[in-house]
């Protein structure tokens, strides 16, 4: 099961590429490129396309735009208005705060680490690689991502996580509030360690769907999950396997390729492909090894492509070096 990512603190920053643009009536906008620390920015905030910012204790009073190609990396920013990622940008927010919300609009990616947020969207399909990762996340409103991969690690949502589309979707040792969708993953999706307070719903998704600390998806450390309301798998191409889990409401399954459920505490019924697995005794077809090496995989391929962006953001925004003000 996918480890904790690194993620690379900022210090020792200077003030660096700073300027105002834009006529006073249309309101302040502070260009970023290069590094700041310990300063608060009147207005928003723009990093210029293919440019670099590195920011530490940083407050931003407006919105912030990271332009196409452009790279933000933070570490102890608060910023009162919303963060738009424009594509092939990438955002790296380390022990932040960000008061409105996040939008990745075709990003490289997103990476948030004990980070407090409004609200998340992804817009549809213009991005099929981006990546929304999280950990130690806080989301106050809803999560709504089309596209790319999606981890939810130790993080919170308090309400709604919907996912459209996804290479993959897991959801590891955190908190849903309200309902988990996941629709068209085409990795599959994981749940394990996590409490879900609605209902959740796995449709049409690909390779295999992994309620569970173990199974053909991969070991997960984190244990067993709760779920509030009822758990309904349907479409799924591989081994739809709900293991270890208490379950409040129904349990239900159809045209899923197959099914496997043990060890689960279900306070409602079996419904479909689970009741009839319960009453015959079915075994379940393990997903084939190679289809579960390829998922694993993909999600190495794309941490090592995070990995190699933020190293390259900070070295971007070092080489801008310091600039007067």
């Amino acid at each position: 099961m996918r480890k904790r990512l690194t993620s690379v603190m900022i210090g020792g920053l200077v003030l660096a590429g700073f300027g105002a643009a834009g006529p006073a009536q249309a309101g302040l906008t502070t260009h970023c490129v290069g590094s700041a620390s310990g300063v608060t920015v009147p207005g928003d905030l723009l990093v210029p396309a293919d440019q670099a910012c590195s920011l530490e204790d940083i407050v931003v009073t407006g919105n912030v735009t990271v332009a196409r190609g452009a790279d933000l990396v933070g570490d102890g920013l608060t910023i009162n208005g919303n963060v738009t990622v424009q594509g092939d940008g990438y955002l790296d927010l380390g022990e932040s705060t960000v008061a409105g919300n996040v939008a990745n609009r075709g990003a490289f990616g997103i990476y948030l680490d004990g980070t407090d947020v409004n609200a998340y969207t992804a817009t549809a399909n213009v991005n099929p690689d981006s990546f929304l990762w999280t950990y130690g996340a806080t989301f106050a409103g809803r999560i709504a991502s089309t596209g790319g991969s999606f981890l939810l690690e130790s993080s919170v949502a308090q309400r709604l996580v919907e996912t459209t589309d996804s290479l993959y979707t897991d959801v590891l040792d955190s908190v849903v509030g309200g309902t988990l969708t996941v629709t068209g993953a085409e990795y599959g999706a994981t749940v394990c360690g996590s409490e879900v307070d609605g209902h959740a719903t796995f449709a049409g998704n690909g390779v295999g769907v992994q309620l569970g600390a173990g199974g053909a998806l991969g070991e997960c450390e984190h244990g067993t999950s709760v779920w509030s309301g009822n758990v309904t798998v349907t479409g799924t191409t591989g081994v739809a396997e709900v293991s270890g889990n208490v379950i409040r409401g129904n349990l239900a399954g159809t045209g899923n390729e197959s099914v496997s459920a043990s060890g689960n505490r279900v306070r409602g019924e079996l419904q479909g492909q689970f009741a009839e697995q319960a009453d015959q005794g079915t075994m379940r077809m393990r997903l084939e090894a190679p289809a579960a090496a390829e998922a694993d995989a993909n999600r190495d391929v794309l941490e090592q492509r995070r990995t190699a962006r933020l190293a390259e953001a900070e070295q971007l925004a070092d080489a801008a070096g310091p600039a007067d003000l």
